[in-house]
């Protein structure tokens, strides 16, 4: 009997169910049959700006987004860039844009789509979210009755409101950007009404005291102290809305986020790999320009890190950025510059006769009788190239390897001159450390160039003079770029950290692996028609072909079985050449080579062999430059193939790899060499400063580092 009643019923809940679900369905149905003026209302403001700005039906406009040539939309966000934020960012952002462009019209299209989407949630969460904040942050009773939306926005899953929504609205990205509103808006409304409350009370009053109405405290006083939390509410709410761009290609949004879910839903690979790329560069182009100068320093993903971990409290978000040290508040430089010594002047001037070596080969022959890299891209360097020479912006000769060398030598050229005139004054890398770095990127890309096989399609190829003056000016600029450092008066902002730095040891060794997986990889994928099919399945071909014309009522069924059999022969028989074969390029062990010598120079550069300051600094920037040599063998392969490649020929990930890893071994030195700067000099209590006398200098100047006093 007692078993009995304390055995589980469960089936006692049936008679006592709630019907929740059924009051909300007859709450909607209701609402939409009766309440369709007001659902008109509010559809009309996302339907009105998707129309007119984004993607509107019929003829486009020439500021729709979507209508636009992708240079436009590059250059406007160059300019927005530059104006919200400064020049280097405007830079960054536009070409990180442009990348997405260079992944093919489609990924722009959708890109371009991506960019009006998100826009438009801003712009209503900013028209709507910044008065709500305000009237939260002057009115408490406002905040109080706000403030239980904003936790229930905040904690119910967004799956849970969209469906009301697809109901009353249907699909598309007017609804979809309805539920990203409800999602992204709360950080706003939070944030600034935070920011208009913690406006100091005794500034407020000292205004009202003067007489200023309301308005004039709300406009003067309130808003300007407010707007960083303002600010940081906006930045906010534009990752939430990048994070709903997935939800918001179920809807139907399309945008990239449509080209993901595409991608998952049939195992692309690489369609899924190039959409989250082009998300990846578009959500890095959004943050950069809106973000607050107190978090330059954080990277895109620990941003979006911090927006998902407060999203419930973005409050505190502004105690973080309160922690970190803010440059305005440091002192301001004063004195000057270090002038450039003998010892330093003689290495920059042989660094610059080096980069002008540079830049006139690539206006020499770089090869003859065919393309030494371009052969492996295109037919065309087989059969019709013969007795013609090229010089190195040629796409059959330098192409990649030259610009690269013609650039690099230029920057090189340009350090030298600002150190023999204004030394630190123009930038922070045009000095020692940068035409180092440059020198030798632009070395380890010419001599990859000379180190590649050409293609075994193009016997006759041969390398020209141009490329061999190349590499001399590469070994001149790095020899002068030597003396150049080992003399040049840099010194630390911060003492650097003592003892070993294992971490960064470790992380080459790593990098080391990476180029060995990248050099036994596919640097080319040869999928061209002529090169996969054989005689034998030719005569397949021709033997399907002829029964089709033979037998009309076999058309079709043969027709398939072609195309079949030409899907599995370009599938299973690409030709993959990599970074060791013999018909390839064999620029893999070249690449492990330049990857072994970094990992060594690691070692001194990070403490094993001493604490000096300057030598690990030293040791950095070269490390840097091998880094840089990488990335640049890696960028000129892939980008000389692009420029000729015939189709179904593409470079492979062996190339991607070693750009990755030339990457990470830059990104490793980045720290301690961007901790030193030209030392500047000060004066006593002398007004005036004799640069010419070194008697006078010692006597009467301070060397510190620059930026402190």
């Amino acid at each position: 009997m007692i078993t009995g009643l304390f055995a589980a019923n469960n089936d006692v809940l049936d008679e006592w169910e709630i019907p929740f679900g059924a009051w909300i369905e007859q709450m909607v149905r209701w609402i939409d049959q009766n309440m369709d003026g007001v659902l008109t209302v509010i559809e009309w403001p996302f339907t009105f700006l998707f129309r007119n700005f984004v993607n509107g039906p019929g003829d486009h406009p020439w500021w729709e987004v979507t209508d636009m040539p992708w240079w436009a939309v590059v250059l406007i966000t160059f300019v927005i860039g530059s104006l919200a934020r400064n020049a280097k960012v405007g830079a960054g952002t536009a070409l990180a844009l442009a990348g997405c462009g260079l992944l093919g019209t489609e990924y722009w299209d959708e890109t371009s789509v991506t960019l009006g989407m998100i826009l438009v949630s801003v712009v209503l969460c900013a028209l709507i979210g910044i008065p709500l904040g305000i009237a939260c942050g002057r009115v408490d009773a406002v905040w109080g009755t706000v403030r239980p939306a904003l936790d229930a926005m905040q904690v119910i899953h967004s799956f849970v409101y969209m469906l009301p929504v697809i109901f009353f609205f249907g699909i598309g990205p007017e609804p979809a950007t309805m539920v990203t509103m409800v999602f992204a808006i709360p950080p706003l409304v939070r944030l600034t009404n935070l920011g208009v409350r913690q406006v100091p009370e005794d500034v407020v009053e000292a205004s009202r005291a003067y007489g200023a109405p309301e308005w004039r405290v709300l406009l003067d006083v309130q808003l300007p102290l407010a707007r960083p939390a303002i600010m940081t509410g906006l930045n906010q709410t534009l990752l939430l809305s990048i994070s709903m761009l997935g939800i918001a290609a179920i809807m139907g949004a399309g945008g990239l986020g449509l080209l993901v879910f595409r991608g998952m839903q049939n195992l692309d690979v690489a369609l899924s790999a190039s959409a989250g790329l082009a998300l990846f560069l578009v959500a890095v182009v959004l943050d950069r320009i809106s973000q607050v100068e107190a978090s330059d320093g954080a990277n895109l993903f620990s941003r979006i890190r911090h927006a998902w971990a407060h999203r419930r409290d973005p409050e505190e978000l502004l105690s973080v950025a309160d922690e970190r040290p803010d440059a305005a508040d440091a002192p301001a430089p004063q004195g000057q510059y270090t002038p450039a010594g003998g010892a330093e002047r003689m290495g920059a001037q042989i660094a610059l006769v080096g980069g002008l070596i540079a830049f006139i080969s690539v206006f020499l022959t770089w090869g003859s009788d065919a393309g030494k890299i371009s052969g492996y891209a295109r037919r065309t360097d087989e059969l019709e190239l013969g007795g013609q020479s090229f010089n190195g912006l040629a796409a059959s000769g330098g192409s990649w390897y030259g610009y690269i060398a013609l650039a690099l030598g230029l920057f090189v050229v340009a350090c030298a001159v600002v150190t023999l005139t204004r030394p630190g004054h123009i930038g922070r890398w045009f000095g020692a450390d940068g035409a180092l770095i440059a020198s030798v990127g632009m070395t380890l890309a010419v001599l990859s160039y000379l180190w590649a096989s050409p293609s075994y399609l193009v016997p006759d190829y041969s390398d020209g003079i141009g490329v061999y003056v190349a590499l001399l000016g590469g070994i001149v600029a790095t020899v002068g770029s030597v003396l150049w450092i080992r003399a040049a008066p840099y010194v630390a902002h911060r003492p650097l950290n003592p003892g070993r730095s294992w971490g960064r040891a470790v992380s080459c060794g790593f990098i080391v692996g990476l180029l060995v997986i990248g050099a036994f990889s596919g640097w080319t994928f040869d999928e061209r028609s002529d090169v996969v099919i054989t005689d034998e399945v030719q005569a397949q071909l021709d033997r399907l072909e002829q029964e089709a014309r033979d037998d009309p009522s076999v058309a079709a069924e043969r027709a398939s079985q072609i195309t079949s059999l030409l899907a599995t022969v370009q599938k299973k028989d690409v030709v993959i050449l990599d970074g060791f074969n013999d018909q390839g390029a064999g620029l893999g062990p070249l690449t492990i080579l330049i990857g072994v010598v970094g990992a060594v120079l690691v070692l001194p550069a990070s403490g094993f062999m001493g604490d000096d300051e300057r030598r690990k600094w030293i040791w950095s920037v070269l490390v840097a430059g091998l880094g840089t040599g990488l990335m640049l063998v890696a960028i000129a392969w892939i980008a000389t193939l692009l420029r000729v490649a015939d189709a179904k020929l593409v470079s492979g990930a062996g190339a991607f790899l070693t750009m990755v890893a030339g990457f990470f071994m830059l990104a490793s030195s980045r720290n301690v060499v961007g901790e030193f700067h030209r030392s500047k000099v000060y004066a006593g209590d002398s007004d005036t400063i004799d640069l010419g006398s070194p008697a006078s200098v010692a006597g009467e100047l301070t060397v510190e580092p620059a930026g402190m006093v």
